[in-house]
């Protein structure tokens, strides 16, 4: 991708070593929870091998490529159309694709849209009594639009609006919901940005599965995304890149109290008790153009600062810039290790130029 903005010579070592320390240096205090098992989880695993490849640092950097999932900011910085296709080969039955596509805007602006589709198959049903009731799979999907605007020449700004649906059962109505992106990326120093992201406000699904269970309990439910906020630096001269964010997530959820089932049906309102925590995160990466048809990348997140041994994620990956000048295309593939070494991923993607 072409860049304009000015670039300054230095030598790359001697300028890493100060960044990372900064960088670090940002490590916050730890705190509580985990997130993976809330609502649109799929969500936050990253988009395309590019982003997960670098330990999903992107929120402040276009130098590989314009991914407004990280922060709806960077769609200012389309320059040209972009069209990536990913796909993500899981174990126990998991697939994640995605599709992304940028535009100009000119003057000052850029468009971004997006979908990204998460599904499970070859789920083993059991009905209340234990009995086969044949096997099911779910299906969830997110749609987003994101604008992004050039405030003067070191600062831009964009919005968000996401779409999600989550079918998970033939018997139930798909779940539904609404959320909101707002992010900023300033450049105080040439190369140097800081990104600021808030994702997932007022997200979340909204359930009616009264039919399916036959209890009133059931009617109108909803499930919360965790909101996010993010704080990164990223510098990215022109052959290699370094970013590291801190992300704190607002998690709100239903506690059922065990301690008062004794006392009256667990279903009843009287259990149940609505608390919310805090979770801190931690990721950082990079990558190097090594050479004209090669980037390498790697990286690596902490998705839990009280629990690093069981949350640590580290990946690698690479992208082959294919010697055909129309389209520019390029192959990227990322390997990610999924939290507590449980299982990997290997993700996929194609990216033109139009």
């Amino acid at each position: 991708m072409t860049r304009t903005s000015p670039r300054i010579k230095a030598t790359p070592t001697r300028l890493m070593l100060p960044v990372f320390a900064l960088m670090f240096a940002l490590l916050p205090a730890l705190a509580e929870a985990q997130t993976g098992g809330f609502a649109g989880s799929y969500t936050r695993m990253g988009f395309g091998p590019r982003g997960m490849a670098s330990g999903n640092v992107l929120s402040g950097t276009n130098q590989h490529g314009v991914y407004a999932h990280y922060n709806p900011a960077l769609a200012a910085h389309a320059t040209g159309n972009q069209v990536d296709f990913s796909s993500a080969l899981m174990s126990f039955g998991r697939t994640l694709h995605g599709v992304n596509a940028t535009f100009p805007l000119p003057p000052q602006a850029g468009l971004s849209v997006g979908l990204l589709n998460a599904n499970v198959s070859g789920i083993d049903g059991r009905s209340s009594s234990g009995y086969d009731s044949g096997e099911f799979s779910t299906n969830e999907y997110q749609l987003f639009v994101a604008f992004g605007l050039n405030v003067g020449e070191r600062v831009r700004i964009g919005t968000n609006v996401k779409a999600q649906l989550a079918d998970y059962h033939e018997e139930v109505s798909p779940a539904r919901g609404v959320g909101f992106d707002v992010g900023m990326i300033i450049e105080p120093f040439t190369n140097l940005k800081v990104s600021l992201v808030a994702q997932d406000l007022l997200a979340g699904y909204n359930w009616n599965t009264e039919d399916l269970y036959g209890e009133q309990s059931s009617r109108n439910r909803s499930d919360d995304f965790p909101t996010r906020f993010k704080f990164g630096l990223t510098y990215d001269p022109d052959e290699w890149f370094v970013g590291a964010e801190f992300e704190l997530q607002r998690i709100n959820a239903e506690y059922f109290d065990r301690s008062l089932v004794t006392t009256g049906p667990v279903s009843s309102s009287r259990n149940v008790e609505d608390i919310t925590s805090m979770e801190q995160q931690f990721r950082m990466g990079g990558g190097y153009r090594i050479h004209e048809r090669i980037t390498a990348r790697t990286g690596f997140e902490i998705m839990n600062l009280d629990e690093v041994d069981q949350s640590f994620k580290p990946s690698a990956g690479f992208s082959l810039h294919l010697p055909f000048d129309r389209y520019e295309p390029t192959i990227d593939y990322a390997w990610v290790r999924e939290p507590t070494g449980i299982a990997h991923m290997h993700v996929l993607a194609l990216q033109i130029n139009l």
